[in-house]
């Protein structure tokens, strides 16, 4: 009895897991083949464009049919070797394109940051100098009704960003920026284990290269900010958990806490991270009942804890401040839900004008949250269509957009110094590269949802909890900043983590059609009825119905390009950039 029960909760969790993702993975494919979204580098407005859904398929399939082509190829040149022979070869090549890899854009990396030299704005620029101003006695920005008074939870990330302060002084921009650049490496080398445990070593060398290439994160490392070294830390307590629940050795999980501790100080949207790593020892304790994988719970939980409940005692005692009130963690889920002047979701100052404005008690604050709450859901009850609207533009704001940020993460900060044109022309909407850019970053975007596609019909057979983790994470991520704010480069943790499924998805695809000898009518006829090849025919019957469909349900859900002649209009008459004095700020003195 006990066992069928076991059993029975695993199947149902199985369900739920896969049934959520393959969901949210045919949704995000869908949404990049027909809408993608680009952000002004005036105000950030986010604009929604229509797609060549068409082109973009076709595309993709002979993307497949290519890599399956170039397959065959090496695979004649390989003849005379074993399989384990060609396996270790293929292994040494990819190290070596890996290593290469890393090297020229970590050089290139560094260059970039140091020759920029981008001031922090906004919070950047609070957490960076607040931390200037704690290690000299100034406690001015914890003193009442200021930042710290307002986001105790970021108190965290000025302890994190201390040490670069005390060991390098002014260079600690620079400093700081570099580190990223490690921690990024750090973190793909994470993901890429991970991988190699789900799949095996060529999909993890193949992983670490793919995530070389994802061309938004490489401005994100100028961003002074805690959310490259907090998912360098989750991802690899991600993978401790999971050497815990192969080894059962203590050192692992003491390692995971840890990990997710330091994490959580970087940011504290890594909690998220906290109950994944929860849920995921809960079903190794269901699975191989064992009584460790509980106290691993007990030992996360009270990491967390203690970073929620120490760090705030921490701060009182060296700023002698009230550090444990401020704007509840729930306000933020609350701005969630309603308009900005950027995109649904993202940051309107909700939490910020009620703090400043109305009360700083919390119990006040939290009426005004429930009351914004209650707002919310009453309109989005009364107007279903907009409401679903809603939520897809939320939704398509930061997961359609194949920059996320790349380029609004510099041209926002122009204004230590004029930018040479040849940069303008690259990091603002109109310029020629710029619009090359978009065009390449677009198609990379819908390359990389296709691959998830691949991998559930390839992989179908194959979903277990045990290679799950990630995806848990990436279901966390999306539920999470489903309901509250949303910013691309919040999101941009969990598209990392698409990866490893990814590339296992065009693995399975390159090499099952790579294998096919298409002269031979018997096999290409059994190819044909293969399951995956029904599902890929099933979903493009799918696309080419949303195609030739029109009305409400569709143009609410996933044809939201309104904006592509609003756009152009935008990119031919917003070119004050182009002028050779132009900067966003005030000249550097």
């Amino acid at each position: 009895m006990i066992k069928h029960l076991q059993k029975l909760t695993l199947q149902i969790a199985t369900v739920i897991v896969y049934g959520l993702f393959c969901a949210i993975s045919l949704y995000l494919f869908l949404l990049s083949i027909f809408t993608t979204c680009f952000m002004a580098y005036t105000d950030e407005h986010v604009y929604y464009l229509g797609e060549v859904t068409i082109l973009m398929c076709i595309g993709l399939v002979a993307l497949c049919v290519f890599l399956s082509f170039m397959q065959k190829l090496k695979l004649r040149k390989q003849l005379e070797l074993s399989e384990a022979e060609r396996e270790n070869q293929d292994i040494g090549i990819l190290k070596t394109i890996g290593i290469l890899l890393t090297i020229a854009l970590g050089t290139g990396l560094i260059i970039f940051i140091v020759y920029m030299d981008l001031a922090p704005i906004h919070d950047q620029a609070m957490i960076y100098n607040s931390a200037h101003q704690l290690l000299q006695g100034d406690y001015t920005q914890w003193t009442y009704k200021e930042y710290f008074s307002m986001l105790p939870y970021q108190n965290g990330m000025v302890l994190m960003m201390c040490p670069f302060v005390w060991a390098f002084g002014d260079g600690a921009l620079i400093a700081f920026q570099i580190f990223n650049v490690f921690m990024l490496f750090i973190a793909y080398i994470g993901i890429s284990k991970i991988a190699g445990v789900y799949f095996g070593k060529k999909t993890m060398y193949l992983t670490y290269i793919a995530l070389l290439m994802i061309i938004p994160v490489w401005t994100l490392v100028t961003y002074v900010y805690g959310m490259i070294s907090a998912v360098c830390l989750a991802i690899w307590a991600i993978y401790f958990e999971i050497r815990f629940e192969q080894t059962q050795k203590w050192r692992d999980i003491l390692i995971a806490g840890v990990l997710l501790f330091f994490s959580i100080m970087w940011k504290s949207n890594s909690q998220i991270f906290a109950i994944v790593i929860s849920l995921m020892l809960l079903v190794h304790f269901i699975r191989e009942k064992s009584w460790k994988s509980l106290v691993g719970i007990g030992f996360i939980v009270l990491c967390t804890m203690v970073q929620i409940k120490g760090i705030p005692i921490v701060m009182h005692y060296i700023t002698g401040e009230d550090t444990t009130n401020g704007i509840p963690m729930i306000a933020w889920l609350a701005m969630g839900l309603q308009e900005s002047s950027i995109a649904p979701g993202w940051f309107n100052a909700f939490p910020m004008n009620i703090y400043q404005d109305i009360s700083t008690n919390q119990e006040i604050i939290k009426k005004e949250v429930y009351d914004s709450f209650r707002a919310s859901f009453e309109l989005f009850s009364q107007e279903k269509a907009y409401a679903c609207r809603f939520f897809a533009r939320k939704l398509a704001s930061v997961w359609a957009d194949p920059a996320f940020q790349f380029f609004t993460t510099v041209n926002t900060r122009d204004f230590e110094y004029r930018f040479p044109y040849v940069l303008k022309d690259f990091f603002y909407n109109g310029g020629v590269m710029n619009t090359i850019m978009y065009l390449l970053l677009n198609v990379l975007q819908s390359i990389h949802y296709f691959g998830l596609m691949l991998f559930i019909m390839m992989k179908r057979k194959e979903l277990t909890l045990k290679k799950a983790h990630l995806i848990v994470a990436i279901l966390g991520g999306f539920l999470f900043h489903f309901i509250g704010e949303v910013k691309t480069h919040y999101v941009l943790s969990y598209y990392i983590m698409m990866i490893p499924y990814i590339v296992e998805g065009y693995r399975a695809v390159v090499c099952k059609l790579a294998n096919v000898a298409w002269r031979d009518k018997t096999e290409y006829r059994r190819l044909w009825n293969t399951m995956p090849v029904k599902m890929g025919m099933g979903l493009g019957v799918l696309i080419l119905i949303i195609m030739v469909a029109k009305g409400p349900v569709v143009e609410n859900t996933l044809k939201l390009g309104t904006d592509t002649q609003d756009y152009i209009w935008y990119c031919t008459n917003e070119l004050q950039w182009q002028d050779d004095d132009y900067y966003k700020g005030k000249p550097k003195e």
